[in-house]
């Protein structure tokens, strides 16, 4: 009985080391022919290469799919009488491994690791080359164009109206051709070629038949050209191609005041009506570059049209039309979904012309329509903002009504100091808008107004460093003025707003809240001094107030230390060191400005109040230090135990 055990458990093991070889057999059968499945798919597509350690090995099936090859397992004794686990229905997996006295086979290598995917050639994307050969295509046939018109009139092959006739057939010629490659290739390389070598060659014609031989007027010839131009976009819309749209566009800008090199003003109102005509061309379309392309040359235009002596009526006409429709269009791609959202970049842009015109005209006119121009700026800013915030649109709305924001910013400076008529009055105007800005800021509590605020404000207070000189010397104070004691207080008041703003808004840039307030309060010390000494002008002692003018802002600035000492004794960690700062500030002023330029009473009165003030800053910092120390800490009741509210 034992000896047939025996046998019976030999030729089971037989079995099993025979079934194991099987396996091995065919899980390299099936690894190699995998890679012979990924060979043949790499060479018939390679952008659908697979690697052969994912490819799959059929197995049979009525689909003739490929199940996926598994790794080999790790080796697993097995017992007498016990089979081995059977695998996943489908997956070829490793052998069993057999008993070692009687392993018939060695278990197969595991498969090697997935390659990495190949790296696309340069010249293998997306048409690269393709395009690169037109391109390069176009330059090569426009120069054998004029090439041969130049060797034409050299020769006298023929006359001009067979040039000019030979020109439009060849242009008619070359966009037909590139309509037919279009129709026949998927790839709209070669026919965008064409057909921008095409449009560019009626260019030219229209070019002979203006500037050249003269014989038709420049508006005609600008008509024509603007219908070239809009043949180009409707080919350009039909193809998708913004490539084309921009070549058609850029060609007639460029051409135009070559056509009508003496008439700007008919080469704006040309370019302003090509403008409007081309926009519904980027209607569906997010053509950002297109958009750039019809504005950029029209407000180029429009804005030089001041310096050709053109009538300034026909100029701020152009440039209000200019300027009003991108706004309305921005305005609706804000609104209306199927209307490409604007850029925000062509904001600016359009504002340009309508500065020009309202520096060449006269100053109301000009500040009425800056005004206005403002006005319609933030009204822009204020809708497209409110969408934002309630549908959370995208980056094209938040850069428009950024631009809408900061453009406003720079035609609101413009608009005041066109008010002002150039007096001495400019930079406390300027200051006035500033602070409305400021204060716009501080109730909205929005970054983007906030960044269009501190732009605003950098030209203003800029110019109030001019008021330096009034405050440190004595023998410019004949000569201050009420303008200059306003420009000083409004600067105050706008470095305030700007911090406590600022703090809002952005509470971790505590650096420039703190340079804001140690600027607001250096501003309110030399406002005070202007502020003495324009009171002595009216009593006819000027450098009497001056003198006095001192004495009050050393006073201020240690009053304000002991503000802050006192507040810092409540838990601010910065205020007691920004109180003794101010402190040191104050006692260095009186010792070394005040006693060389003060004399008499009042730096007597300099250094008896300041001393006083100090002596009673430090009494004052000693009582409340001592007071807050014997003060018990608050009782917090909150996590007591509730038993002890039976204790007395």
């Amino acid at each position: 009985m034992s000896m047939s055990g025996d046998s019976t458990l030999q030729s089971v093991r037989a079995l099993e080391d025979q079934f194991a070889e099987a396996m091995s057999r065919m899980y390299v059968v099936g690894n190699d022919l995998a890679r012979l499945r990924a060979r043949l798919d790499h060479e018939v597509s390679p952008q659908q290469w697979v690697p052969a350690a994912e490819a799959e090995v059929p197995i049979g099936g009525p689909t003739g799919a490929v199940p996926h090859v598994a790794p080999p397992a790790a080796p697993v004794a097995t017992g007498a009488g016990v089979p081995a686990a059977p695998a996943a229905p489908g997956t070829v997996t490793a052998p069993p491994v057999a008993h070692a006295p009687f392993a018939g086979a060695q278990p197969p290598k595991a498969p090697p690791g997935r390659p990495p995917l190949p790296a696309t050639p340069w010249w293998q994307r997306d048409g690269l080359v393709a395009r690169l050969l037109a391109v390069v295509g176009t330059g090569i046939t426009l120069i054998g164009v004029a090439f041969l018109l130049a060797l034409a009139i050299q020769m006298g092959f023929f006359g001009p109206l067979a040039r000019v006739v030979s020109g439009t057939l060849l242009a008619a010629g070359l966009v037909i051709a590139a309509i037919i490659v279009r129709r026949r290739q998927a790839s709209t390389a070669g026919a965008l070629g064409l057909a921008a070598t095409g449009i560019a060659t009626a260019y030219l014609d229209v070019i002979a038949i203006t500037a050249v031989y003269e014989w038709v007027p420049a508006a005609v010839g600008l008509i024509i050209a603007g219908l070239v131009a809009i043949g180009g976009l409707l080919l350009a819309r039909a193809w998708d191609s913004e490539l084309l749209g921009g070549i058609a566009v850029l060609g007639v800008a460029a051409l135009a005041p070559g056509i009508a090199h003496d008439q700007m003003l008919l080469v704006g109102q040309f370019l302003l009506v090509l403008t409007l005509a081309s926009w519904p061309a980027q209607i569906s379309r997010r053509w950002h570059v297109l958009e750039l392309v019809r504005i950029i040359p029209t407000a180029t235009v429009i804005a030089l049209l001041p310096a050709f002596a053109e009538p300034i009526g026909t100029v701020i006409l152009l440039a209000v039309v200019l300027a009003g429709f991108v706004l309305a269009t921005s305005l609706a791609g804000v609104k209306v979904d199927r209307i490409p959202a604007q850029t925000g970049i062509a904001v600016p842009i359009v504002a340009v012309p309508v500065l020009s015109a309202a520096l060449g005209s006269q100053r109301a006119t000009g500040a009425t329509l800056m005004i206005g121009l403002t006005l319609a700026l933030v009204v822009v800013a204020a809708v497209t903002a409110g969408r934002r915030r309630r549908e959370g649109v995208g980056s094209d709305t938040l850069l428009l009504a950024g631009c809408c924001l900061y453009t406003a910013g720079v035609t609101s400076l413009v608009s005041a100091a066109l008010l002002t008529d150039g007096s001495g009055w400019v930079t406390p105007a300027l200051l006035v808008v500033c602070v409305l800005w400021a204060g716009a800021a501080l109730a909205l509590r929005d970054r983007t107004v906030l960044g269009a605020t501190l732009l605003t404000c950098v030209l203003p207070l800029l110019l109030t460093a001019a008021l330096v000189p009034y405050a440190i010397d004595r023998g410019l104070a004949r000569q201050v003025e009420p303008a200059h004691l306003a420009a000083a207080a409004l600067a105050v008041v706008l470095l305030l707003l700007l911090a406590q703003t600022l703090a809002k808004v952005h509470p971790r840039v505590t650096v420039a809240v703190r340079a804001l307030l140690a600027g607001a309060l250096l501003g309110a010390g030399g406002a005070v001094i202007i502020a003495g000494a324009l009171v002595g002008s009216l009593a006819e002692d000027p450098q009497g107030g001056f003198t006095a003018g001192q004495t009050g802002a050393t006073v201020l600035w240690l009053s304000t230390a002991a503000v802050l000492l006192l507040r810092g004794l409540r838990g601010s960690a910065v205020a007691v060191p920004a109180g003794l700062a101010i402190t040191a500030l104050s006692v260095g002023k009186l010792l070394f400005f005040d006693l060389s330029f003060l004399d008499g009473v009042p730096r007597v009165l300099s250094f008896i109040v300041g001393g006083l003030i100090v002596l009673g800053m430090g009494a004052g910092y000693a009582q409340a230090l001592e007071r807050s120390r014997r003060e018990p800490g608050a009782v917090d009741n909150s996590e007591s135990d509730p038993r002890d509210a039976h204790t007395v």
